[in-house]
């Protein structure tokens, strides 16, 4: 319900006289009683101040004024406060108080990232939202309506962002306008030069008229607004702020409800009456001259005052019981609004989802009847069969979009009766069809009854999927699978012969070679009889010779049989501590034949093992033989330790090391390093590939660490528990 403006005038002009009469009063007894009041030093408090009525701005005159500046000031009497008030606009208020160059800023509400910025008491001054406005021929009355429109926003502000995100919410195309301040924004909106200006509701309903604006539907973002202060509160501002509050708020007669009554009426600001400002100036002056006069005249003042204030009185429990009303109208006006958005947004989305779906989908989807009749058929259907609309509405489907017989014999005359009958059925169903061009293609097809509220089938809905590459792809893979199929028996049959070739060259090669061996080394022991030099000479090449050969072939067959997943480990309890001394002990004679350092350290939590010995020795022998061939001069030494769950066995040379470059063939098979000296180092290139694989085997692993020139360093790792083996 508005008040009339005549009766607000009248308060007005009441109110106003009342206050230049006491003002005057008191002036006439300061002078006549020569009374000074002494100042006790005040804390300055600096103030922001911008322009946003009538919550906060700067009057005709230069004072600044509004709700906030009462309640501000109200409270800086109390707490002897001296206010220093800085204008500008919203976004440099904010700014300063960043800085620390102004104490509060007015009319803020809390988000989380200005309260990374600022501090802010507990009890709100104030609750507000946010409306769009525009010319009354716009056309612009719904959210809706603003989709391409250029829209002005206070620049800095939770408007701003609130704003984008309502917008996106329901999917518009705003162009966002960022201003300074709100005049300027209304006078953007009545120039055109914009097409709505988003504000709070204290200025859009006090000033609209004014520019020849009107609200719209377009409510959004309810806030609270309260004082900010620089952060953590240097001055401890907040605290008076929230105390002073607590009480006004209680109170319905307090300054802060005057304060709302007089500048959220529909008039806030008149003029003083020419007659009333002479009386009040002649009525000055003949106090000041006259003593006696003014005791007549202090009786007539507080006569009048009295009355006045009896009116004032009436006028403001009338302006409470309005307010009420007002404001539970507002509470139910917001709810509605909001109800009504949710209910476009939903509406909006639903039909745009619809429209998407249908006809921009990589899909085909068609309405038919009961008897194969097509209803409806989307873009992508059309490109996809090759039919236009008009050719295809009205048409069966059968002999259309479905062949009456499959390119296998299968007879889909019946189909339409089927799908009509039990659409669940055909969910899913993979049916051939058919081009307008003849070409056959493949579709999976989902159905869904369309019914009426009496519950009988009006049209059946089908959507499908184009699935033909997917056809010829598992067709061409079944064909590939048939050939793997013969391949594998191929292949088990080749790896079979691998297995009893391997076999037979265990045999056929290790058996005369040992006997090699084994003769040369009795003729070296000259059991047969004496030997010459010469001859010692040439027995010791083949009896080196064949030892050499014997290990290839050995690395040959382990390599072999752990590439066609032919090795067996075993896993047996034994010393790890015993294993290690022997594999030392047999490769001492190396080391003190080239004059080397040979030693080891082994932990003694190192004992018993479950893992296969022979395998670990292997391993062990082998990266032993290679520091030592590797090293020249220097030392050669093993260290083991338990280092968590896994024991380590580190063996640590001072020989030629490995290039950075290098390490990524390390342990490849049937491959040496090409550094130089490939010439001067025998073997074949398997010790080290064989090494990694059998250390995978037994659930462990070889690392490797080195650095050219100055030696390495191969860590062969094993599980301490051995369950991995």
């Amino acid at each position: 319900m508005a008040i009339d403006e005549e009766t607000v005038d009248r308060q007005n002009e009441a109110t106003l006289t009342g206050q230049l009469l006491r003002s005057f009063l008191i002036l006439l007894m300061i002078l006549f009683f020569g009374t000074g009041f002494a100042q006790a030093e005040s804390q300055v408090v600096r103030v922001g101040v911008y322009e946003n009525a009538p919550k906060v701005f700067m009057s005709e005159s230069g004072k600044p004024s509004g709700i906030f500046i009462d309640i501000i000031e109200y409270i800086a009497k109390r707490e002897d406060w001296d206010l220093e008030y800085v204008p500008g606009t919203w976004a440099q208020g904010l700014d300063r108080l960043a800085r620390g160059e102004i104490d509060l800023m007015p009319d803020v509400a809390i988000t989380a990232d200005r309260e990374k910025k600022f501090s802010f008491h507990k009890i709100q001054v104030l609750s507000s939202w946010f409306q769009a406005y525009a010319r009354k021929d716009s056309g612009i009355r719904s959210i809706l309506d603003l989709n391409g429109k250029r829209i002005a926003i206070l620049e800095q502000s939770v408007q701003q962002e609130a704003f984008t995100r309502f917008s996106e919410g329901f999917g518009l195309r705003i162009k966002p306008v960022p201003v300074a301040d709100y005049k300027t924004m209304f006078e953007m909106a009545a120039r055109g030069d914009v097409d709505a200006a988003v504000t709070n509701q204290f200025y859009g309903a006090m000033h609209a008229r004014q520019y020849g604006l009107v609200d719209t539907a377009v409510v959004f973002e309810p806030s609270a607004l309260f004082f900010a202060a620089s952060k953590n509160d240097p001055k401890q501002l907040l605290e008076a702020i929230d105390r002073h509050l607590s009480v006004l708020k209680k109170d319905t007669h307090s300054p802060y409800y005057n304060s709302l009554r007089r500048w959220t009426s529909e008039k806030v600001r008149f003029k003083v009456p020419l007659w009333l400002q002479i009386l009040a100036l002649i009525a000055g002056v003949a106090l000041l001259m006259s003593l006696a006069g003014s005791l007549v005249l202090k009786r007539q003042v507080n006569a009048r005052t009295r009355e006045l204030w009896q009116i004032n009185q009436e006028m403001e429990q009338r302006i409470i019981e309005r307010t009420e009303k007002l404001e539970q109208a507002n509470q139910k006006l917001l709810s509605e609004i909001e109800e009504r958005a949710k209910t476009q947004k939903a509406l909006f989305i639903s039909e745009t989802m619809y429209r998407d779906l249908v006809e921009s989908a990589n899909s085909v989807i068609l309405r038919w009847t009961a008897e194969g009749k097509i209803t409806f058929i989307n873009k992508f259907a059309q490109q996809f069969f090759g039919f236009s609309e008009e050719e295809i509405i009205g048409q069966n489907i059968i002999g259309t979009i479905v062949p009456e017989v499959e390119t296998s014999g299968r007879d889909l005359t019946s189909l339409v009766y089927n799908v009509a009958k039990d659409p669940k059925a055909y969910e899913g169903h993979v049916n051939e069809n058919i081009k307008k061009n003849g070409q056959r293609v493949w579709v999976a097809w989902t159905n869904k009854h369309l019914m009426d509220e009496s519950g009988q089938l009006v049209e059946i809905l089908s959507i499908g999927i184009d699935i033909t590459k997917l056809v010829e792809a598992e067709k061409e893979l079944r064909d590939t699978m048939a050939q793997l199929d013969k391949a594998k028996v191929r292949a088990e049959s080749a790896d079979r012969l691998k297995s009893a070739f391997l076999a037979t060259m265990s045999h056929e090669l290790r058996t005369p070679l040992n006997s090699i061996i084994g003769f040369t080394g009795i003729l070296l022991q000259r059991l047969g009889g004496p030997l010459n030099e010469e001859q010692e000479k040439q027995l010791g090449m083949v009896y080196n010779s064949s030892r050499h050969l014997l290990d290839l072939i050995n690395d040959v067959l382990d390599i072999s049989k752990i590439e066609a997943g032919q090795l067996n480990v075993v896993s047996e309890p034994f010393d790890l501590r015993e294993s290690i001394e022997k594999v030392m002990k047999s490769s001492q004679p190396l080391a003190d034949k080239k004059g080397i350092e040979f030693s080891s350290t082994i932990a003694p939590e190192i004992g018993v093992i479950t893992s296969d010995r022979r395998r670990v020795e292997q391993i062990l022998l082998n990266l032993i033989s290679n520091a030592i061939k590797f090293t020249e001069e220097g030392y050669v030494r093993l260290r083991g330790e338990v280092r968590g769950n896994d024991i380590v066995i580190d063996v640590r040379d001072s020989g030629i090391g490995i290039k950075q470059e290098d390490m990524g063939i390390l342990f490849n098979a049937f491959q040496q390093i090409e550094s130089g000296t490939t010439r001067k180092y025998d073997g074949t290139g398997l010790g080290l590939s064989i090494c990694k694989k059998l250390a995978h085997l037994l659930g462990g692993e070889i690392r490797v660490e080195s650095e050219w020139g100055k030696g390495s360093t191969f860590s062969f790792i094993l599980p301490k528990e051995g369950e991995k083996v």
